[in-house]
């Protein structure tokens, strides 16, 4: 059955057996866990970091971005605002890629989108103008 709502439960150390409907958070590992709302049981670990995930608590707990569980049979999507599930369309194969590629690319340093190659005009005005290497 799908959840509604999750509790904030705020610890140091993220136990072995997982409460449905608990939201799991050691602010000294900086970790986030919970089992997936729908229901499936998948173990979902959020980390926190510029790059990750952001919680925000304000008597609710509140996480983004959202949770895509793309890589689980049950490709589950959904925001935690206010501790409530805002449920959201199934998560694609497609987007589940894309996600990856992006959050390994951030992760590295790299560019997310590579950029377009120059226009030809400016390749041939680039190559005209390199110095030549003498022999």
């Amino acid at each position: 059955m799908k959840a509604q709502a999750l509790t904030p439960v705020f610890i140091e150390y993220i136990p072995a057996e997982l409460e449905p409907g608990h939201l799991y958070v050691s602010m000294q590992f900086e970790t986030a866990v919970h089992l997936c709302a729908c229901g499936c049981r998948s173990k979902v670990v959020t980390p926190f970091g510029l790059r990750d995930w952001i919680l925000t608590f304000d008597g609710t707990v509140s996480l983004r971005p959202s949770v895509g569980n793309g890589q689980q049979h049950c490709r589950s999507h959904y925001n935690i605002r206010n501790n409530r599930i805002d449920w959201l369309p199934q998560i694609s194969a497609v987007a589940t890629q894309a996600a990856s590629f992006r959050d390994r690319a951030v992760h590295i340093g790299a560019k997310v989108h590579p950029s377009a190659p120059p226009p030809l005009w400016r390749r041939i005005l680039d190559r005209i103008r390199r110095p030549r290497s003498t022999p």
